[in-house]
């Protein structure tokens, strides 16, 4: 058997996070969200992987060199965006598709059992089986009515609240057979749209039911909330490297502290605070649920709230960082200043003064 992870996307409601990473690679408790996905798809018994890759693709071909895995790993890459669809009949042509196969999207954060799902999908009739999970608001997702023995009766790509014919929506992992290929056509194609409807309509698609962890990583929002699940399930009580300085510091827990980390005196950090690698947190800092990615820098008495702090960041003295905000890799951010609600700034970027008005980019 062979899995697709997709991860050739443009990822752009995650920029400025995105335009120096693929969202694949986007850390989940100290590992990229990729090696999660790999990793799971290893634990269901696959031993061949292909990743389909365009935009950063020598970031994603590189991570995967320089790590190991219990897999062959190789890549498709498009020299066109194809959509979710259009790399399937590319990976065909390249690698053959001509046994079962799963697809994955790589930006799912997820406890999906792939095993469960292959042994699901071998139990019915059909030659296709969609993971459906259950949200409260499921306008942003495709919608499938499914009954009783599992069978789809509906799908439909982001309907009105309202017109939703359920709220169990596409998770992002297929199990297919060859004969799917049929259904996808030769030009660009979206599965939701192209594909999925087809099957549909012949009735030769199942449902698999998910209740466990499942996030869309597409918004800063949900990316967050994906690292405080993760947190939650997998180190409830916190965590702390042991290479790590914490000394006459207070940590609310949970919240995760990577290696090699030095955190100054006076200094509260959590709940729901992850600091990444080599950080360096100064003395009286305020920290809470916010993501800092490796290599930060914070100086004396700054005050970060829900906010994403990209890699080698560098923040002054008493510098504020209010909610909902996003600052891109090797930001410096002078003393005293005040980074309103909602405020995305751009990679490599000074800002030397206090930013006026919320919800500003500053490129």
């Amino acid at each position: 058997m062979k899995s697709i992870i997709l991860a050739g996307g443009f990822a752009t409601r995650l920029r400025p996070l995105t335009l120096t990473r693929p969202k694949p690679l986007l850390p989940i408790l100290d590992r990229p969200l990729l090696d999660w996905i790999i990793n799971d798809v290893i634990k269901a018994g696959v031993k061949e992987i292909i990743i389909s890759v365009r935009y950063l693709s020598d970031v994603v071909k590189n991570f995967c060199s320089n790590a190991s895995y219990a897999a062959d790993i190789a890549f498709a890459e498009e020299v066109r965006p194809l959509g979710d669809a259009g790399p399937l009949k590319l990976i065909n042509e390249l690698y053959g598709l001509d046994s079962t196969f799963t697809v994955i999207y790589g930006d799912i954060f997820s406890n999906i059992d792939l095993g469960s799902v292959i042994d699901f999908h071998r139990k019915n009739d059909g030659i296709a089986t969609i993971v459906v999970t259950e949200v409260e608001d499921p306008s942003k997702y495709g919608v499938a009515a499914v009954d009783d023995d599992g069978r789809v009766l509906e799908f439909v790509e982001k309907p009105p609240r309202e017109l939703a014919p359920s709220n169990l929506v596409n998770a992002g992992v297929y199990v297919f057979e060859p004969e799917v290929l049929k259904y996808v056509p030769d030009t660009p194609a979206k599965l939701a749209k192209e594909v999925l409807p087809k099957l549909v309509k012949e009735g030769v698609i199942y449902a698999y039911r998910h209740k466990g962890i499942w996030h869309d990583i597409g918004v800063p929002a949900e990316y967050l909330k994906a690292n405080f699940t993760a947190l939650n399930y997998f180190y409830p009580n916190g965590y702390v490297s042991n290479t790590s300085s914490v000394d006459e510091v207070e940590i609310v827990h949970p919240s995760f502290i990577s290696s090699n980390v030095k955190l100054g005196r006076e200094s509260v950090i959590g709940p729901y605070a992850f600091i990444g690698r080599n950080s360096i947190i100064g003395n009286a800092v305020r920290i809470k649920s916010s993501v800092l990615f490796n290599n930060v820098i914070i100086d004396e008495g700054s005050v970060i709230k829900e906010s994403l702090i990209g890699e080698r960041v560098v923040i002054g003295k008493w510098v504020r960082i209010e909610s909902h905000s996003v600052i891109g890799d090797e930001v410096v951010i002078k003393d005293e200043v005040l980074v309103p609600r909602g405020t995305v700034i751009l990679p490599f970027k000074e800002v030397e003064s206090s930013i006026e008005g919320e919800g500003r980019v500053i490129l």
